[in-house]
């Protein structure tokens, strides 16, 4: 019934997008709702599945890729620099018998990109928590594009991120084991169907642990697995 009332209220919320867009007029790109289920790389964690908005657009000057935001100051046609914050959602625990609670961090920072040849585009970040979670940084490393299977329209992105120790002691660190800084690789794929006005989307995103996450022993493996997909429309 909780999945009901979710998809109810989303339904809802997304009906005010169609009827009001002369309210919202500064916001484009594609606006909408969908279902993600989320891996939780612990032990005795479940899977869990939530209900809530996406953005691949912008409002006015600000731009909305899922999970990070941010405002361009900087751009010549081939190099771009932007101001930008995100939430860190796919690394957070809650409180079970054997472990501690280890809440979601919200980060802020700076990230330059760069258009290359063949339709690639590279980008380097740097965030640092501001929410006094982790009191740390990550430094994150991407190369994506944009591609059109007939019908269909593809986000393909590959990342490298290096996660400072702090930020690794977090989540994953207990009072008995100090783990030290660790890289990720991450992959993700976004598959887009417009018709008319309106897309259904789909995707996954994969982050990949090296060994200090999975030798903690409040680790349950190195793989964490987010998959997603709803319904939009574009302002």
């Amino acid at each position: 019934m909780k999945i009901i009332r979710k998809i109810l209220l989303g339904l809802f919320v997304l009906s005010g997008f169609v009827f009001s867009q002369s309210i919202i007029e500064p916001a484009y790109g594609l606006w909408g709702l969908g279902m993600t289920t989320r891996d939780r790389n612990y032990i005795n964690s479940d899977s869990d599945i939530s209900f809530s908005p996406f953005i691949f657009g912008g409002f006015g000057p600000i731009w909305v890729e899922a999970n990070r935001f941010g405002y361009t100051f900087y751009r010549d046609g081939i190099r771009f620099m932007s101001v930008a914050g995100m939430l860190r959602s796919h690394q957070f625990r809650e409180k079970s018998p054997d472990i501690s609670e280890r809440k979601a961090s919200f980060e802020m920072g700076l990230q330059a990109g760069m258009h290359l040849p063949g339709g690639f585009v590279s980008r380097l970040a740097f965030m640092h928590d501001i929410s006094s979670r982790h009191k740390s940084y990550e430094l994150d490393l991407q190369l994506y594009r944009h591609d059109n299977l007939g019908p269909l329209r593809l986000l393909s992105a590959i990342g490298l991120q290096y996660q400072s120790q702090k930020l690794v002691n977090y989540y994953y660190g207990t009072s008995n084991y100090n783990p030290k800084a660790a890289f990720a690789g991450e992959l993700e794929f976004i598959v887009t169907y417009p018709f008319t006005d309106w897309a259904i989307f789909s995707g996954i995103r994969t982050y990949i642990f090296d060994k200090h996450v999975r030798n903690s022993p409040v680790a349950d493996g190195a793989v964490i697995n987010n998959v997603f997909t709803g319904i939009g429309i574009y302002l």
